[in-house]
């Protein structure tokens, strides 16, 4: 996801030439140059400091630090005419190495969505918190253009969906866990058990939700198995509208579960619609 953007990076520049012009003035006479800082703008500048150290270890800016590191080395007997010498080297080192950086521009369609992300998913990441992490990376990969690599994340989290809802049909297997079973074999049991439940309800509202909640449910895993199996196996290519699409459809399939189970379900739905 987006873990960083150049204001920071500007403010840092920002504050030491800000504090370069300052001590230049300071610098007039000789006897402002080599006194001591007045506290409140040394305070000032201590603070700048440490936000500009901040900006340089987040970004690996290690020559920069360095600068910032000698600064600090002087600071408690520090005059203006040592800060201007030493914020110098300090502002054009911060210039230097903001050539070598390199910078990806989401298109800013794809930006809006992954800035989005957190409101979109704001249901499935409340009752999934394990899934947050594939979610991010699911969308930064399709924001990037690493469209197979976002439809694939993005059925890591269908397959928590698919989970969650074996374990709310109560369904098991003697052989393997479920996490080790084959989706098919979980889908036609979670099918099996949901018809089940389902034809015993008196007919009414309560039983149209309940049908509705797993027959979609059901259709949509059955799509999504087939997305999964292509991904896996290396068939076919995946374009921008896949992966669009497969972000979009697992956002939605999962939210909607979210209403009613999460990760955390081990027991049948109590209360429909």
């Amino acid at each position: 996801m987006m873990n960083f953007d150049l204001r920071g990076l500007f403010t840092a520049l920002e504050f030491v030439r800000q504090h370069l012009e300052i001590s230049a003035r300071l610098i007039g006479t000789k006897e402002t140059a080599l006194g001591p800082l007045d506290p409140q703008y040394k305070s000032v500048v201590e603070n700048n400091l440490q936000w500009i150290g901040k900006q340089c270890r987040e970004l690996t800016l290690t020559a920069s630090e360095d600068r910032v590191v000698r600064i600090w080395n002087i600071w408690r007997d520090v005059t203006p005419a040592a800060l201007f010498m030493e914020l110098k080297p300090l502002s054009e080192s911060l210039e230097d190495e903001l050539l070598k950086i390199h910078f990806y521009r989401y298109p800013r369609d794809k930006a809006l969505l992954v800035i989005l992300a957190p409101g979109d998913w704001a249901e499935t990441i409340a009752a999934f918190s394990s899934a947050k992490a594939e979610i991010e990376n699911g969308i930064d990969c399709y924001a990037c253009g690493h469209n197979a690599a976002a439809v694939f994340h993005m059925m890591r989290v269908a397959e928590l969906g698919l989970r969650a809802l074996a374990h709310e049909r109560q369904v098991t297997f003697p052989r393997y866990p479920l996490e080790y079973e084959e989706w098919e074999k979980i889908i036609e049991q979670i099918e099996e058990k949901a018809r089940a439940a389902t034809s015993r309800m008196p007919r009414g509202p309560v039983k149209d939700a309940a049908r509705a909640f797993y027959t979609a449910a059901v259709a949509q895993l059955r799509a999504f198995k087939e997305t999964r199996n292509a991904i896996m196996h290396m068939r076919g290519h995946f374009d921008e509208d896949d992966a669009k699409r497969a972000v979009n459809q697992v956002r939605d399939f999962m939210n909607g579960l979210s209403l009613k189970i999460g990760e955390k379900t081990r027991r049948p739905i109590r209360k429909w619609p």
